[in-house]
């Protein structure tokens, strides 16, 4: 059958339906184009995912102008904190954003809020606006630092008063976000109170609370006393001992049996004692002459005053000027006295705390596994020369000293995770890819099945059903004449007999059955209205 015949078929069928059986397959025709073009547009528009979530208002703007300006399709969701581009684009664009700084995750536009600042602007907006400008500026001054993703700060400024008396000190809140895979140690909170007591007036470091995201108390705002402060800082000492020793011993592990496979721990006992100590160290050898005094007698048989007269050759013990000596005088004893101050040499010396008295170290190490047969796995412990290697190897990297009592332990046992097949992961990925990706052509074709067998075909026995064609009579088929159709009569006269007397019989017995449900109706019209009911919910 060409095209041709195919279109005047259709046209000769469609001029012999009514008008309801056509918009019939109007309406029909229309719901399956606007079903298959929905289907269509749905199953090749991309899968959208989330690009950032939780923006500020001022970061979802410039990355809604960036995504206008590379022509990338996104969507806003959450109340506008949130946007979603095609799946295929979100890694790229995260990476492309970032160099440029965004999201910037500010909470507010701090002090330009004064460049909106118009002259009708009362005293007490000046002053709200000054206290958030403030909040916004130290909020953005703490998230510089690398430990801090986001940062809200609140502060309380009390009323000026001329009274000292009556004046009230400042608060201050402040709730961290620390950045993902960081920690924010006991150093960083105190330097952010510092900071907080610095910036504003009036402020101390006991009015100043932090908490976390999380609800934890960072720093509670009490006075602390040195003690207090002291012990905080030996823990964060000795932690930091641990770690960087743990970090050592780790990575060296972690290079000859592999990442994963071994742990290693470390405990550290240290003297947190700050010890003062002066010594005097004293030369006999090196000495050196201080002072020396002579002295000589002389005696002779008459003494003559000489000298200058007055009080101060008179006076005893020798305070006076020298005498001289007379003549003929004869030496008597002479005595010499000499002091020697000796070489001293003084050392002080100073231990700072942190000084480490022992060390106890802890490492496990899994074994080694065969598959069997069957493909199960056979845990297999490492030889005591693997063992003693890896030991010697982690006491060099921790600094071991037998001097110090230092201990350690290295055993082998299986690790509760299994290895990690990364054939097997990254065939599931594809699997788990190409699944998905079947998901929407597979809606489509359910979609097109259910249209063909609920609708389509429906509709066509309906409208096959509706009306019939009769056979057209054939050119060379001629008419009956006089005599065959008196012949023909006369054949079927019995039977037509037959077939009226039958209608007489089957009149009379409808007439009679009529009556009989006249006359039921008539008595008992509820039992007649539930037939009725009845008849009707079975015919829809």
């Amino acid at each position: 059958m060409t095209m041709k015949e195919l279109f005047s078929q259709i046209r000769s069928r469609a001029n012999k339906l009514n008008m309801s059986q056509k918009f019939g397959i109007l309406f029909v025709t229309a719901l399956i184009i606007a079903v298959f073009v929905v289907t269509m547009m749905w199953t090749m528009s991309p899968n959208y995912q989330y690009l950032f979530v939780d923006l500020h208002e001022t970061d979802a703007s410039l990355i809604m102008q960036k995504l206008k300006e590379e022509r990338i399709p996104y969507k806003l969701t959450k109340a506008g904190s949130a946007i979603m581009i095609p799946e295929a684009m979100v890694y790229e664009t995260r990476i492309t954003l970032a160099g440029e700084g965004l999201p910037k995750g500010e909470t507010g536009k701090g002090f330009a809020l004064f460049d909106e600042t118009g002259f009708s602007t009362s005293e007490f907006v000046q002053k709200i606006n000054y206290q958030r400008a403030l909040q916004n500026e130290l909020a953005n001054t703490i998230m510089s630092l690398e430990e801090v993703d986001f940062a809200r700060v609140h502060i309380t400024l009390p009323k000026e008063s001329v009274f000292i008396e009556d004046e009230q000190p400042a608060k201050a809140s402040i709730v961290i976000r620390p950045t993902p895979g960081r920690r924010i140690g006991t150093t960083h909170v105190q330097g952010i109170v510092y900071l907080i007591a610095k910036s504003v007036r009036g402020l101390e470091p006991e009015n100043i609370s932090i908490v976390d995201i999380t609800g934890k108390v960072l720093y509670e705002g009490q006075d602390e006393s040195d003690a207090i402060s002291l012990a905080s800082s030996q823990l964060e000492l000795k932690r930091s001992i641990e770690q960087m020793l743990e970090t050592r011993g780790q990575d060296l592990v972690d290079t000859i049996v592999g990442p994963g496979r071994a742990t290693v721990k470390v405990s550290a006992d240290v003297n947190m004692d700050m010890v003062k100590s002066v010594n005097d160290d004293y030369d006999p050898e090196g000495q050196v002459i201080r002072s020396e005094e002579l002295a000589r007698q002389f005696s002779a048989d008459e003494l003559i005053p000489a000298g200058i007269a007055g009080t101060e050759s008179n006076l005893p013990s020798g305070r006076g000027s020298p005498q001289e000596i007379p003549d003929g005088a004869k030496p008597g004893e002479s005595n010499v006295i000499r002091n020697y101050e000796i070489t001293r040499t003084q050392t002080e010396s100073i231990k700072s705390p942190g000084n480490i008295t022992r060390l106890t170290i802890s490492v496990v190490v899994d074994g080694i596994y065969k598959t069997d047969e069957n493909g199960n796995r056979i845990f297999s412990a490492r030889t005591n020369d693997e063992l003693k290697g890896i030991e010697n190897a982690v006491k060099y990297a921790v600094g071991f000293n037998v001097d110090r009592d230092d201990t350690i332990s290295v055993s082998c046992m299986p690790f509760a995770q299994e290895e990690t097949n990364l054939i097997d992961l990254s065939e599931a990925a594809n699997k788990r890819e190409f699944i998905t990706s079947l998901i929407k052509p597979g809606i489509f074709l359910t979609v097109m099945l259910l249209l063909l067998f609920f609708v389509i075909r429906p509709v066509l026995r309906w409208l096959k059903g509706s009306f019939k064609v009769l056979s057209e009579i054939p050119n060379l088929q001629k008419a009956l004449g006089p005599s065959e159709t008196r012949d023909m009569e006369a054949i079927e006269a019995p039977d037509i007999e037959k077939a009226l007397a039958q209608n007489e019989g089957l009149k009379q017995t409808m007439h009679g059955q009529r009556r009989l449900i006249e006359t039921i109706t008539d008595n008992d019209p509820e039992s007649a209205n539930a037939v009725i009911r009845d008849w009707l919910q079975e015919r829809v």
